[in-house]
C-alpha cells in the first residue's frame, strides 16, 4: 500500500459488489420506470496522483449490472468504450482523520431486453460519461458506501448519439469489496 499504507498499490485489481434499488428510468414513451439492479465492477490502480495531499488513478476493467422489470424484461448496463473513459480518481481529501473522494468515470451499454414496441433487444449508451461520486469515503476499498450519480445521463441507440430515448436519472449505488 501507499499513502503510508493506506492507499493500493499500481497494479492491484479490486472487485467490488453493488446494488442500486428504485433507481429511476424515463423511457420516451413509457415514462418513469423504476429498476433494482445488482452486480459490480473491477478496477485496476494505474498510477499515483501527485498533486494535492494525493491519492490514484483506477481504471474500470469490469463492469455489469443487472435488473428484471416485468415491461421491459431484463435490462443490463455494461461497460463500453473502456479505452476512451478517464481514468477514475481516489483523492486524499484529509490524512488526520483520512478522508477520500472516489469517483467513478464510467461508459456503458444499456441493454433492453423487451424494448417499447417490441422487436429485438435494444442496446442504448450514454451520451456523455457518467460520473459516480462517494465524497467522503472513510476506508478504501468501499464496505457499504453509498455512490451517487452525479447528474441525469441520457441513453441513445448505440452509434445514434443524437436520438436520445431515455434517461438515467439516479443511481444510488451502494458498494462493497467482494475479496
Amino acid at each position: 500500500m501507499s499513502q503510508s499504507g493506506l492507499l493500493p498499490p499500481i497494479g492491484m485489481e479490486i472487485p467490488c459488489s453493488s446494488y442500486a434499488v428504485n433507481v429511476p428510468l424515463s423511457v420516451n414513451v413509457l415514462g418513469l420506470v423504476t429498476l433494482d439492479f445488482r452486480g459490480g465492477w473491477k478496477t485496476r490502480i494505474e498510477a499515483n496522483i501527485s498533486g494535492g495531499l494525493g491519492g490514484v488513478k483506477q481504471k474500470i476493467i469490469g463492469n455489469e449490472w443487472s435488473a428484471d422489470s416485468p415491461v421491459l424484461g431484463k435490462v443490463t448496463i455494461s461497460q463500453s468504450e473502456i479505452e476512451t473513459t478517464p481514468l477514475s480518481l481516489l483523492e486524499v481529501i484529509s490524512n488526520s482523520p483520512l478522508v477520500l473522494r472516489d469517483t467513478m468515470f464510467l461508459d456503458w451499454t444499456i441493454t433492453i431486453e423487451k424494448p417499447p414496441g417490441g422487436g429485438p433487444p435494444l442496446q442504448l449508451s450514454n451520451t456523455k460519461t457518467a460520473r459516480l461520486l462517494k465524497s467522503e469515503l472513510r476506508t478504501f476499498p468501499p464496505q457499504g458506501d453509498m455512490y451517487q450519480l452525479q447528474e441525469p445521463i441520457d441513453l441513445a441507440p448505440v452509434g445514434s448519439p443524437g436520438q436520445v430515448v431515455a434517461t438515467l436519472l439516479q443511481f444510488p449505488l451502494t458498494v462493497s469489496h467482494n475479496p
